[in-house]
């Protein structure tokens, strides 16, 4: 997207004079935020002015209904952002060192407040918008689309279909790009990470018919769930994401804990996946880099209105470079296809993901599906054709961001990383108000971060942090009850393991309910105040 012209940042006055509903139907009838997908939100002009002019908004009716003069409040900030005599210069390397002595090896750090130095522009439910480089940024027609839910192929053929999307998700992810021109939009440099979101933050994005909804539902332990409606190709996608960062001493492994489920409209199938880890390395003989690791499970785990019962379930592996971290190690992967018949012990709920990751916060994963769950194996005995009662269907072996090989034939390629699209569509943010909206209530710290100011950056993120520890300790001594505003738990209770997962409530995306008044109180009035 062309550089705009550079647009007032505050918001028109005919605008300021509407209610809050009428300011997002405003916005909603305007087609929403644009902005350049596979691009990054927070350097286009278009989409940051046009957000600043929101936020500016949002300002000005919290400032008049807590009765402040704004010029007054602005000069008090900036006089106490002159007086902090608190360092906003500090390197991260030099800030890193000190962080590292005060923590230890294998320490769980999602509680650990980092400074804003640390933080990339962007919070971690903004990074769900990944899905929509693979959905809408590749050369994938309706045709290819529909193909992944045609009834006239057989349900094994579907499978693998479904699956070369899974990893087509996340091949994107590689940290140098995928052979086929993809990456992610939301990047992690060295010792960096994604802002936390806050409890009851959303996130809308559109483009053209499909929409991606995302909520945080939880804060300890942090969960993120997301939702996408292809209507055109017949695909629903959920993902429940709840991330564990693990201190290592040179590195931070980030337990991606969690689920995907994948649904087909024309079949009734369902398929689930659980998510590999990321893995930061800060500095080795390999250098500093991070890479997706793991073992995994890909699965169906209900056919549906197929009538074919049988079992199908593959198991990947993200292999890690090693402890050396060579770069000539990087990025592959070797995996297993599995089918079996109905009365098959295992390979379906829990799958041998059991200490994988798979499921641990949202699935049904008791002892007894422990136990009679397949072992987890993507390397079967060279040469076998079956594993105990299971049948192979096919080996693979390559690497994600590039190639993978059926059998371990190089004329026989599975999978090819998609290839990004020469001209990127334009997506929309939709924000579903004007106070939970991520580009909204992040709006000064990520403003902050891309102009290096740490002081304010620093000033913005605590501010946030101080509202939602009042909120969490309404919530936790009992004078609130929180729910979730777009998901619910447990909506699906025959779908075995999945029936813990967090779903979108019905009607939703038509008709969203209001953000809850205590957000409002406690949040909405002490984040947007000006710095």
């Amino acid at each position: 997207m062309s550089a705009s012209p550079r647009a007032s940042t505050s918001a028109p006055a005919d605008f300021l004079e509407l209610s809050p509903q009428e300011q997002v139907a405003s916005v909603v009838k305007e087609g929403g935020v644009p902005f350049e997908l596979c691009g990054y939100a927070w350097s286009q002009g278009r989409h940051t002015d046009r957000m600043q002019q929101l936020l500016a908004a949002t300002k000005d009716r919290v400032a008049r209904e807590k009765g402040v003069d704004r010029a007054v409040a602005k000069a008090r900030a900036r006089a106490a952002l002159k007086n902090d005599t608190s360092s906003g210069t500090e390197d991260v390397a030099a800030q890193a060192k000190s962080l590292m002595g005060t923590l230890k090896m294998g320490q769980d750090i999602s509680r650990f407040e980092l400074p804003a130095t640390f933080l990339t522009p962007f919070s971690a439910i903004q990074a769900t918008e990944d899905i929509l480089t693979i959905i809408s940024g590749t050369e994938r027609d309706i045709d290819a689309w529909r193909s992944m839910s045609d009834t006239g192929v057989g349900t094994v053929q579907r499978f693998l279909r479904i699956m070369q999307l899974y990893i087509d998700m996340e091949s994107v992810r590689a940290e140098e790009g995928t052979s086929g021109g993809t990456r992610s939009s939301f990047p992690l440099p060295s010792m960096k990470k994604p802002i936390n979101s806050v409890l009851g933050e959303t996130h809308r994005v559109r483009v053209g018919e499909i929409e991606l909804l995302a909520e945080q539902v939880s804060h300890h332990p942090p969960i993120t769930c997301w939702e996408l409606e292809h209507d055109g190709a017949g695909v629903r996608m959920t993902g429940n994401l709840a991330p564990k960062p693990v201190f290592h001493g040179t590195s931070v492994q980030i337990a991606l804990r969690g689920t995907l489920m994948i649904e087909l409209e024309a079949t009734g199938e369902v398929y689930s996946a659980s998510i590999p880890d990321l893995h930061i390395r800060f500095f080795g003989l390999g250098g500093s880099y991070n890479e997706t690791v793991g073992k995994v499970r890909f699965e169906r785990v209900d056919p549906g209105t197929t009538g074919d019962n049988r079992k199908l379930w593959a198991d990947l592996h993200f292999k890690p470079r090693g402890s050396a971290g060579w770069k000539s190690k990087a990025n592959r992967m070797e995996g297993c296809v599995y089918e079996a018949s109905p009365s098959h012990k295992g390979g379906c709920g829990a799958g041998g993901g059991t200490g994988y990751g798979y499921l641990e916060n949202f699935g049904h994963v008791d002892e007894a599906t422990k136990l009679a769950a397949a072992k987890w194996c993507a390397r079967p005995p060279v040469g076998a054709t079956t594993l105990g009662d299971a049948r192979i269907v096919m080996t693979l072996k390559g690497h994600w961001n590039d190639t993978l090989y059926a059998d371990g034939d190089p004329s026989k390629p599975f999978w090819h990383a998609a290839r990004r699209r020469r001209q990127m569509p334009i997506a929309q943010t939709v924000p579903l108000d004007l106070e939970t909206e991520s580009h909204i209530v992040w709006g000064d710290l990520i403003r902050a971060i891309v102009k290096k100011d740490w002081k304010k950056a620093n000033a913005a993120k605590k501010r946030l942090e101080v509202a939602q520890r009042r909120l969490m300790k309404e919530i936790k001594e009992g004078r609130k009850e929180w729910h979730p505003r777009l998901f619910r738990l447990g909506a699906h209770p025959n779908r075995g393991p999945l029936a813990g997962l967090y779903t979108t409530k019905e009607n939703v995306r038509t008709d969203p309910p209001p953000a809850d008044p205590l957000w409002h109180e406690l949040i909405a009035k002490e984040v947007f105040t000006d710095l």
